[in-house]
């Protein structure tokens, strides 16, 4: 092996298995050729297949695991309450009307639930202490993630049980919490720092001080993780050091890892950088020094022998790609912040579609200043003062305003293709392994700009043909309308941070229009976002039953961004190159469900092909439109598939050939109900789903109607 990096190929090893591992047999099969390796001496080779071996292993036993929780969680009854026992690994977060406390695991009916559970309170809950576990009753389900999610309706049924060991560290932390919470009504957000920064509980900031740095592209220095674990670690070392006791800083170092994490709680960040110095302080203790590039790696194999399932962690990814890059690309200080840039830019499209360009130049101005406040916040702990709380306000202050100057280079961008980033960092493990040098870095450089280069593609790309699609948005309604040169979007779903990535990997960055079909949160919650990120040629809403909160805040969006509005009246139709629109609006307001029966209905032209897009009509309203000519090809289900909307009746007026149903996953309405799938399949109706396809494109501009379903990247 030309390399001098002898642990990059086990990391490979283990990290293929477990992307690619489906079962046990799989797994003895590469143990067997390890087997037989060793036997023809090849000790290298078998050593590398023996971490493929661990790698299938680890991923079959995910696979086994998942399954065995999602059986657990369908089987929990829907009509009944369940009790729950959680260890309290954090405390509750505000979530405007709302509180969330999230449990890394649970037993649930007496069953094991090994996936993060998020208990959802719309009380004030009561304070936690130094207890260690929380009891509460509710209904639990799964969401579309996959963990599970908890509501409890009423204050009596949650309580708090056992007392923290006071030899554990966590009760030290908790300690130093409550010590620091009678200033946290007259300093609040101080208080939320300190907690952050020293105790690694980021529950109580707020969003907007998390939006202010995430801007800025700096979010990662005010969260607990490598950055305090690396200064703690450096100033025990230089300490004793100073003291001439250079065995004595290692196995102190050694003691810090081990203490560090049960400290600050169960944090893959803390665990990560934890890994790291141990093993560093245990090379030294054991005489066996090695060098920091296969430190980097056997810290890396490490932790995802630990948590397998970091390996499609988002955090995991940034940690390794920043520290890799100074380590094998940056040999030079100058190429040390362009290096990083180009390890985790497209980590940071992928996951979260969001850049801050210059993240990393705003990252270095700010890490004194967030160490300065670190060293603060430690003594804030110590002693709890209103004036060391001041000089952290005093801190953030400053931070929030170079934030705020880089924020205009943020922005929501393409995600670069899965292919794409395969082959990138694949490919720069390869590169670790078996090359050296300038060669290693060149090699390194050219694949990351593979993904870069496929993010401004795809943020670049415009469609060919007229299309429809219905964004997988989740429980609530985005339809997308394009055409070559323009787009239109119908309703917002329920949240920004689905819907702007979904748009940025198609490559919309103008709207000629928004309809708005009513102003529920489902549909309107993430368009307050699109207007602030997206240029909008208008927005169109009902002139019916327009109000609420998440209407104003539509109505203060497009006043800030200067966006025109057109109440849509019945007959208002509007042409966007190949894409023909008009307006069926209700001539009353009803009755029963007056919001969703005026909700604007579209009917669709482009080219041969016609689409009725119903909005949250309910039978009166399709009742109505039943008595005009609503005859349509395509039929976007009313109400998620409600059993309210989509009657035989209304079906023999529209005759459709496909229907789009826009639902989440696991959503707690059942919908869409059965007996609308009924009514599709009796009319011969050929159905797809958000919830079990994803995103469904419609080709619309050839002589077939072309069905393909999209799987979006994270988000």
């Amino acid at each position: 092996m030309k390399g001098d990096v002898p642990a990059a190929l086990p990391l490979i090893g283990y990290a293929a298995g477990l992307a690619c591992g489906h079962s046990y047999a799989e797994a003895a099969g590469f143990a067997a050729v390890a087997v037989l390796l060793v036997a023809m001496r090849r000790a290298r080779m078998a050593f590398v297949c023996a971490a493929v071996a661990g790698g299938v292993f680890a991923a079959a036993h995910l696979r086994a695991a998942r399954a065995a929780t999602d059986a657990a969680l369908a089987a929990l009854p829907d009509d009944r309450f369940v009790s729950v026992v959680a260890p309290l690994d954090a405390d509750w977060r505000s979530r405007g009307d709302s509180d969330s406390l999230r449990c890394q695991r649970s037993i649930v009916n007496g069953q094991p639930i090994d996936v993060p559970l998020t208990i959802y309170a719309r009380f004030e809950p009561p304070p936690i202490g130094i207890e260690r576990t929380v009891i509460a009753e509710g209904f639990v389900r799964a969401n579309d993630r996959g963990e599970a999610v908890m509501t409890v309706k009423s204050g009596r049924l949650i309580a708090y049980a056992g007392r923290r060991p006071r030899w554990q560290p966590a009760t030290w932390n908790r300690q130093l919490v409550l010590r620091l919470r009678p200033f946290a009504r007259e300093h609040p957000t101080e208080v939320a720092l300190v907690e952050a920064l020293a105790l690694g509980r980021s529950e109580r900031l707020d969003d907007a001080v998390r939006a202010s740095y995430k801007r800025g592209g700096t979010y990662h220095l005010l969260v607990f993780s490598g950055l305090q674990i690396a200064f703690a670690a450096g100033a025990i070392a230089l300490l004793l050091r100073w003291l001439r006791a250079p065995r004595s800083s290692d196995w102190s170092l050694l003691l810090f890892a081990l203490l560090a994490p049960p400290f600050i709680g169960p944090s893959a960040s803390v665990s990560r950088a934890s890994i790291g110095v141990a093993l560093y302080a245990l090379s030294r203790i054991l005489h066996r020094p090695t060098t920091l590039e296969n430190l980097w790696c056997v810290a890396a194999l490490a932790r995802l022998i630990v948590a397998p399932a970091d390996l499609t962690d988002a955090a995991f990814h940034l940690t390794y790609a920043g520290a890799g890059a100074l380590l094998f690309v940056a040999r030079r200080r100058l190429l040390a912040l362009p290096a990083v840039e180009m390890a985790i830019t497209p980590l940071t499209l992928f996951h979260f579609h969001q850049y801050a360009l210059g993240g990393s130049l705003v990252t270095m101005l700010l890490t004194p200043l967030i160490f300065a406040m670190l060293v603060v916040s430690v003594a804030c702990c110590a002693i709890p003062s209103a004036a060391l709380l001041g000089v952290v306000g005093l801190l953030h202050r400053l931070c929030t305003a170079i934030n705020g100057g880089a924020a205009f280079a943020f922005g929501y961008f393409a995600a670069p293709a899965v292919a794409a980033m395969i082959v990138a960092y694949g490919g720069a493990l390869l590169a670790i392994a078996f090359l050296r040098g300038r060669w290693r870095a060149a090699a390194m450089l050219a694949l990351l700009a593979v993904p870069l280069v496929s993010s401004i593609v795809r943020g670049t790309r415009d469609v060919a043909a007229p299309q429809l699609t219905v964004l997988d948005i989740g429980q609530g309604d985005a339809l997308l309308l394009r055409a070559p040169g323009h787009a239109v979007l119908v309703d917002a779903g329920p949240e920004q941070a689905r819907l702007l990535p979904m748009l940025a990997d198609r490559g919309v960055r103008r709207l000629d229009a928004v309809v708005l079909s009513h102003a529920h949160p489902d549909h309107c919650g993430g368009l307050p976002a699109v207007i602030a990120h997206r240029r909008v040629g208008s927005v169109w809403i009902s002139p019916r039953r327009f109000r609420g909160a998440c209407a104003q805040a539509v109505l203060e969006a497009c006043a800030a961004r200067e966006v025109p509005i057109h109440l849509v009246r019945d007959g208002d139709a509007a042409v966007f190159g190949a894409l023909s629109l008009r307006a069926l609006v209700a001539g009353r307001t009803f009755k029963r469900a007056p919001e969703n029966n005026a909700s604007v209905v579209l009917r669709l032209r482009a080219g041969r092909w016609t689409a009725l897009l119903t909005g949250d009509v309910e039978r009166d309203g399709e009742e109505r439109l039943a008595e005009r000519d609503v005859a349509a090809d395509i039929l976007k289900v009313a109400h998620h598939g409600s059993r309210t909307s989509t009657s035989a009746a209304f079906l023999d007026a529209v005759r459709p050939r496909l229907a789009l149903i826009s639902c989440g996953r696991r959503n707690t309405f059942g919908h869409p109900h059965a007996s609308v799938l009924e009514n599709l399949r009796r009319a011969g109706v050929r159905t797809w789903r958000t919830d079990r396809s994803g995103a469904i494109e419609v080709g619309l501009g050839g002589a077939h109607l072309v069905v393909r379903p999209e799987v979006d990247t994270p988000r």
